[in-house]
């Protein structure tokens, strides 16, 4: 686990996030800035920045990350892959990406491996990493939750995640989910969390449960030992 008393480590372990739809080319700017500044681990933006955001942070280090399908989750398989496809041309390292929760909820655990399957398929054939949103605000017994990671670690994603932290579907993110999710993975599929995580407290309460990377709007004030918008994802 990170020291978390070494800003430079938490950092790193941060997904700096602005997904917010009203964001202007300017603001998009001001964030991939403040994602250099403070060498966080990516600035996790809405895919028609892309482009801007990879040639803002050439190197820098920082990763440029986005999204598919956020949030609704239920485009066809073939939108989302078409997708995946576009943002690779893009210029993303990485996706994060609710897979439908109805098809699981409605017993179709079939066609939702599927879908994980393919996505990890189309990722890494374009050289990208992919993590699944699982949204834990829709699938909320334990039983499902468990198997919702274990379809998505079997399919090859890299990382899961409890919620977006976004919308409906997004919750919280806390421990016990985190434990759920750790205890139904296996290396070198990780654990990433987002939902109100805006302390470096619940930040280092988060990782000590088994989460490895956060996604944010508060990484700033994470980093300064303060307490980010509680209000915001």
């Amino acid at each position: 686990m990170i020291d978390f008393n070494d800003p430079k480590q938490v950092a790193k372990a941060i997904q700096y996030t602005n997904v917010n739809p009203d964001l202007t080319r300017e603001e998009l700017l001001a964030h991939v800035k403040v994602c250099a500044e403070y060498e966080f681990d990516a600035a996790m933006i809405a895919p028609c920045f892309v482009s801007l955001a990879r040639e803002a942070l050439k190197g820098t280090g920082v990763k440029v990350a986005s999204t598919v399908n956020f949030p609704m989750a239920n485009d066809t398989l073939e939108m989302k892959l078409a997708v995946v496809r576009m943002l690779a041309k893009e210029g993303a390292d990485e996706f994060d990406f609710p897979p439908n929760p109805g098809l699981l909820l409605g017993g179709d655990e079939d066609g939702y491996a599927r879908e994980l399957q393919e996505m990890a398929r189309v990722a890494h054939e374009e050289g990208m990493r992919i993590k699944a949103m699982l949204e834990f605000g829709y699938i909320t017994t334990p039983d499902l939750k468990a198997k919702s990671a274990q379809l998505a670690c079997e399919a090859g994603i890299d990382w899961v995640k409890q919620s977006s932290g976004w919308g409906k579907g997004g919750c919280v993110a806390t421990t016990e989910d985190v434990v759920i999710l750790k205890d139904n993975i296996k290396a070198p599929c990780r654990v990433k969390v987002s939902g109100k995580v805006n302390t470096r407290e619940k930040m280092e309460m988060l990782f000590k449960a088994g989460a490895e990377l956060v996604g944010t709007s508060s990484g700033p004030s994470i980093v300064a030992g303060e307490a980010g918008d509680a209000n915001a994802y």
